[in-house]
């Protein structure tokens, strides 16, 4: 299943990969910075770009821990939090006023669902802003799941390049017998 999902990337994806290079690169040659943001497991690419020995320099990772910080699945910052904190409007703006976003920076957001609201606000607030945005999202599980931001948007909508991560609506791609639900979670190898 995973061969499946670089397969879909491989085939589908480069125009879209290209373009998005594009961006990043002429926002980091013109001194900008390209900042990087995720909620919930979509933290998981963005902490790949905190500088380190090897990596890219000129990548901006912004990590809300309130909406990513998986540790206590129950209790004080527990998942029921983080899963609420998403949908609340205004978060993402909030999150956008603690930095200076001007052009030529650009923004780079994944998120699997792509209808959380919060997301939604922080690409928003990027294009308001007059930066490129670039979406890593599940098409097949955005354009199937209810709208939820009140500007009737989906990050697709509010991105200037979308790459969809090849992974079906629902992200688990393994099924097994005697098992309700499939397991392996396909967007943490879409997204990388």
């Amino acid at each position: 299943e995973v061969q499946k999902i670089l397969e879909r990337i491989r085939t589908t994806q480069l125009e879209a990969l290209e373009r998005a290079a594009g961006i990043c690169a002429d926002s980091i040659a013109s001194a900008g910075l390209v900042h990087v943001f995720g909620t919930g497991h979509s933290r998981i690419p963005v902490e790949e770009m905190f500088p380190r020995h090897g990596s890219y320099p000129g990548f901006h990772p912004i990590v809300e821990l309130s909406l990513t910080y998986h540790n206590p699945v129950v209790g004080a910052n527990g998942q029921r939090q983080a899963m609420f904190l998403e949908h609340v409007e205004g978060l993402g703006e909030t999150i956008l006023r603690n930095f200076v976003l001007e052009p030529p920076d650009s923004f780079l957001i994944f998120s699997n669902s792509g209808v959380n609201e919060v997301v939604v606000e922080v690409a928003l607030g990027a294009k308001r802003r007059g930066l490129p945005v670039m979406a890593v999202v599940s098409l097949d599980h955005c354009l199937h799941s209810p709208i939820r931001h009140r500007s009737g948007k989906r990050l697709p909508d509010a991105a200037d390049v979308v790459i969809d991560n090849g992974t079906p609506g629902g992200d688990a791609l393994v099924k097994i017998e005697g098992l309700a639900d499939p397991i392996g979670p396909g967007s943490t190898i879409g997204h990388a």
